[in-house]
């Protein structure tokens, strides 16, 4: 009897399921980025090896190396943008004026610092945020440390006020600086909100209450209190440059009208000390310190995750405002500013 052939089984071919894997993860990095506009910021955060960082004792900074070794440090401070402006503390490389004062007053307090170079890409701005950063620079002098700057692009008005509690200041020869002087800007409408219909009634106590009214011309004695005003911040300007560059007090007057120099025409002026960049202001501090070499390093905020996210959170609170309608029915109160305005 012959044995009977069974046929063969067939072989169900196995399902690949790395594809399913793969997809799988995309889908979840999308929705991770789509549901955290951070995750990409965290990722930096978790892998960031670009550079060594260590914590500066007692303060909230880390240092991050720029070149040189050993234990003495010189410290790079930069002041980018208008001085007290706000700044989206998110993705911007700028620091706040909170920050600018708080970098000061570590490298104050670090006994490993032994000079600090400031460098200055500047227009200027508050009258007020400017004598801050001024005094807490000179603050940081009276600790024994050096100060040199270094002026970038631009470093006029409150730029060169702060520029002024240096030892040394040095420009590349094509920076626009000086536009030594106040300024005071105000917006007048009132002609617009006829056209529009729109009237506003004021009731104050008194006739400069509402002095800087966008909605009427100022009268003239509002021009003379602003005059004022504007005259008293000047002449604390002018003290400051008397002060800080050793010159008399005639020869700034003549020079403070407002106009802007380049570097040449500065040093030519005796209102910066050496042409120069950055890596020239840099060894210049190196000299004054007596240091052969050192660390030169900058700070940089060392945020968590939780920090961006709150920054993130607090910045999509702001309200929109695409037209531009807030700032025309709810102005800023005028200021006095060291600011070069073009």
């Amino acid at each position: 009897m012959s044995e009977m052939t069974l046929p063969p089984t067939p072989v169900r071919p196995r399902k690949d399921r790395t594809w399913v894997i793969i997809v799988s993860i995309v889908l979840g990095i999308i929705l991770a980025c789509a549901i955290l506009p951070l995750g990409g910021m965290a990722l930096l955060l978790m892998f960031d090896g670009g550079s060594s960082a260590a914590t500066v004792p007692g303060s909230r900074w880390q240092e991050e190396v720029i070149s040189g070794r050993g234990t003495d440090r010189i410290v790079v401070i930069t002041v980018s943008g208008a001085i007290g402006a706000d700044v989206d503390g998110l993705f911007s490389t700028g620091l706040s004026h909170e920050q600018l004062l708080s970098q000061i007053r570590t490298a104050a307090n670090d006994s490993r610092v032994k000079a600090v170079v400031l460098r200055v890409d500047s227009p200027g701005g508050s009258v007020v945020a400017s004598n801050e950063l001024y005094v807490e620079l000179k603050k940081l002098r009276d600790r024994g440390k050096h100060l040199v700057i270094s002026m970038g692009t631009v470093a006029a008005s409150g730029g060169y006020y702060i520029s002024m509690a240096g030892e040394r200041i040095y420009a590349n020869p094509d920076t626009l600086t000086g536009s030594l002087g106040v300024i005071v800007s105000l917006l007048n409408y009132d002609e617009a909100f006829e056209r529009l219909g729109l009237r506003e009634y004021v009731y104050k106590s008194g006739d400069l209450k509402d002095i800087g009214s966008p909605l009427r011309p100022p009268t003239s004695e509002e021009e003379a209190v602003w005059n004022a005003l504007v005259n008293e911040a000047y002449q604390g300007f002018v003290d400051v440059i008397v002060e800080g560059r050793g010159m008399e007090r005639t020869e700034v007057i003549r020079l403070a009208d407002g106009r802007i120099y380049t570097g040449r025409q500065a040093k030519a002026l005796g209102l910066i000390d050496e042409l120069g960049n950055l890596e020239d202001a840099i060894e210049g501090a190196k000299n004054l310190a007596g240091l052969s070499d050192a660390l030169v390093v900058r700070y940089r905020a060392f945020n968590t995750l939780r920090d961006l996210l709150q920054a993130n959170l607090e910045r999509n609170l702001q309200p929109v405002d695409p037209l531009g309608l807030r700032a025309v029915v709810q102005p800023q109160a005028p200021r006095l500013e060291y600011r070069f305005v073009p």
